[in-house]
């Protein structure tokens, strides 16, 4: 039997890149939340 990849996963830094790029630092809560509402906008 075979493993099954996510294909995002699989082409990071190849083909396509993460979907966010930020550092948090102090603030990663808040920029957690932050990118969450901007996916969900």
């Amino acid at each position: 039997m075979g493993q099954k990849v996510n294909p995002i996963s699989n082409r990071l830094g190849i083909i396509r890149g993460w979907d966010s790029n930020w550092y948090g630092g102090n603030n990663y809560g808040e920029s957690l939340l932050e990118d969450s509402k901007i996916r969900k906008y």
